[in-house]
């Protein structure tokens, strides 16, 4: 459907129409789509139009929190042109999804509380117009899948996702975000109130970081408690990943 988008900046009806060939993809694969643009009653000058993927993301102050839309991965489609009325104008792309992007999906199941769009962005004479928001769905990769499997096997229950602007502590990172994937206790480990999984992957890896928040017991106070795990792409099947998340959330519940 065609959206109207640059009239409240005095140009005219020009209209913008994203279509996504592939409304759902993993992290590392490309996007594809098109944009088709055209305008009703005069010429428009148009200096560029580019697609980003975008997602909202918590940012903690000392006096609470506030949700951000953080954009990434932007992507030139075409331009600069003049639009002419009668003279539709499209263009496709394929936009590559970063390794560390967010996943939405997992085992069939839409994580709660992350999401992912691709969103079309319009310079027309040194203005901007981001109101073309198509969202997309992030499967989890093979190896993510088997990790999540694994950290359910001890009876840790999913219970949604989160995106938190900033850093991982001493884990090399591309983006200004990171994922974090929260499970509720499990019967297993009693000092445990929640486990939380983060993914920062690239092209031959990633790293699983573990963070459980321990319960406060008599003499000593509750607290978060983290470790990090390197899954080599190339060799992890070779690996019993139940044994490993089971030993290293023993660890931390020490």
């Amino acid at each position: 459907m065609f959206k109207t988008l640059l009239g409240a900046l005095g140009t005219g009806s020009t209209e913008v129409e994203t279509e996504l060939f592939t409304p759902g993809v993993q992290p590392g694969q490309p996007v594809q789509g098109v944009i088709r643009m055209r305008c009703q009653d005069r010429p428009v000058r148009i200096n560029g139009v580019s697609v980003e993927l975008i997602t909202r993301a918590e940012r903690e102050y000392d006096d609470g929190e506030q949700l951000l839309d953080m954009a990434f991965a932007q992507l030139p489609v075409f331009g600069p042109f003049e639009l002419r009325p009668g003279h539709p104008l499209e263009g496709r792309f394929e936009l590559l999804t970063p390794w560390e992007t967010p996943i939405t999906f997992y085992d069939g199941r839409h994580l709660h509380g992350t999401a992912v769009a691709v969103r079309t962005r319009v310079d027309v004479d040194g203005g901007f117009d981001a109101t073309d928001t198509d969202p997309i769905g992030i499967g989890a990769l093979p190896p993510q899948h088997v990790l999540l499997a694994a950290v359910e096997s001890w009876g840790f229950g999913l219970r949604h996702a989160d995106v938190e602007a900033g850093r991982v502590d001493r884990i090399p990172q591309q983006l200004p975000f990171f994922q974090e994937i929260e499970f509720g206790p499990s019967p297993r480990f009693p000092g445990l109130n929640q486990l939380e999984v983060t993914f920062l992957a690239d092209p031959h890896g990633m790293y699983v970081v573990l963070e459980a928040d321990k319960r406060a017991m008599m003499f000593a106070p509750g607290r978060d408690v983290q470790d990090a795990i390197r899954v080599d792409f190339a060799t992890f099947q070779q690996v019993n990943w139940v044994d490993v998340i089971g030993q290293r959330v023993h660890l931390l519940a020490r």
